[in-house]
């Protein structure tokens, strides 16, 4: 499919057009269901449709859940030509483990890094997920079992503080990449 037949299929259906808008940076369906008001089967099948035509491709497709994707040059010109006045989208992406993001995108992986500003402990990462979005549930042994599985994997890092009987925990250069995506 050339330029200008993915520009007018894109354009014959809300659903394409919405989601090509709104991909302005790696998403998984969910994220997108998020962003452009579809629900997730709507936005896997588009995002399947659109993977056909060669206007995104997938960034991890070796995950079985929380794919990432992202925009081919079709889908950069597609997009640009849907609307002018977008922000454009990321031109170059950011050197990272694409695996290992997706794996982050899940619900509370993702609330547990957007709450990470500073060292804190899990109980405090708790509270402050729990602000960020009233609809999470999860407890501080949650977050706990979370943060051994980001500590394996270097996205964070204990942190001793004096005069603290329990360790903090702190973003990794890894880490603070994600949470810049995932903000």
């Amino acid at each position: 499919m050339d330029r200008k037949e993915a520009y007018s299929w894109a354009q014959r259906n809300k659903g394409r057009e919405s989601v090509l808008l709104n991909l302005k940076q790696p998403m998984t369906a969910s994220q997108l269901s998020r962003h452009t008001g579809l629900n997730q089967d709507q936005c896997s099948m588009i995002l399947g449709q659109l993977t056909l035509c060669r206007m995104v491709k997938c960034l991890n497709p070796t995950a079985k859940r929380s794919r990432l994707y992202w925009l081919t040059s079709i889908g950069i010109l597609c997009q640009k030509k849907l609307n002018d006045n977008l922000p454009t989208a990321l031109k170059d992406l950011p050197d990272i483990d694409w695996q290992l993001y997706g794996w982050v995108c899940y619900n509370h992986r993702a609330a547990i890094i957007k709450a990470l500003t500073e060292p804190m402990q899990p109980a405090t990462i708790k509270r402050r997920a729990k602000q960020r979005n009233t609809k999470i549930r999860m407890s501080a042994n949650n977050v706990r079992d979370v943060m051994k599985l980001f500590v394996q994997k270097g996205i964070v890092r204990p942190v001793k503080i004096r005069k603290k009987a329990h360790p903090h925990y702190e973003l990794t250069k890894v880490g603070k990449q994600f949470r810049q995506l995932l903000i």
